[in-house]
């Protein structure tokens, strides 16, 4: 069995959310239910400007805080 790489992108600069825990247990709940070799990674991206490269399989946005507006934050052109 291949293995799944998933990259989780929380983009709620660093606020509690409820858009992450329900990523967190659809993910469990796939790797139960579907017994899927999953490894996933977390990028903090508004909050501290990671993001993956482009070796994922999947990648999953939380949404965020603040406006879906374009604006002139540092994390910005790299994540388009």
């Amino acid at each position: 069995m291949s293995q799944l790489k998933v990259a989780v992108l929380d983009m709620n600069n660093n606020l509690p959310n409820q858009g992450m825990r329900c990523i967190f247990q659809i993910i469990r709940n796939f790797q139960e239910r579907d017994h899927v070799d999953l490894v996933y990674d977390v990028f903090n991206v508004r909050g501290s400007d990671e993001l993956p490269d482009l070796s994922y399989d999947v990648y999953i946005s939380s949404g965020g805080p603040g406006s879906p507006l374009a604006s002139d934050e540092a994390w910005e052109p790299r994540f388009f």
